[in-house]
């Protein structure tokens, strides 16, 4: 493949995965539950950020991260990151980072809000959950 159209592919993958987080975090911020007080992002969304390079969450436990995940998902179960944020994570506080559960109504809003409250500006959490996203025919990984 061409050097100049490898160029181009990723800047538009960047850019596009730029306005994804632009219009989660501008028109999805509400204030009435854990779950609406942080950013959301669609299965096409997540999908932008996660081809743009994003930093993938699990929240869930050991055993439903070993039956299915996001590719190249990290396991940090709740618990887990509610004890104490990875310093690996904490060094990545100004990428963009998704974070799930299984239907995005639980563990994740409450880990995306957790990672708010300690500075991440660009965290989102996978509205569907990881089975909204399997269901959709998306790409998931076993192990």
């Amino acid at each position: 493949m061409d050097k100049s159209f490898q160029d181009r592919r990723r800047f538009l993958v960047a850019v596009a995965a730029g306005v994804a987080l632009i219009g989660i975090v501008a028109g999805r911020v509400k204030s009435s539950s854990v779950s609406d007080e942080v950013p959301q992002a669609s299965i096409a969304e997540a999908k932008a950020l996660l081809d743009a390079g994003a930093t993938v969450i699990d929240v869930r436990g050991h055993e439903q991260f070993a039956d299915r995940h996001l590719p190249n998902a990290t396991l940090i179960p709740l618990d887990v990151l509610r004890a104490a944020i990875p310093a690996w994570l904490l060094a990545a506080k100004t990428r963009p980072v998704i974070v799930y559960c299984n239907r995005g109504a639980g563990s994740g809003p409450a880990a995306a809000h957790l990672l708010q409250a300690a500075g991440f500006a660009q965290v989102v959490n996978l509205t569907s959950g990881i089975e909204g996203w399997a269901a959709a025919g998306m790409p998931v990984q076993h192990g």
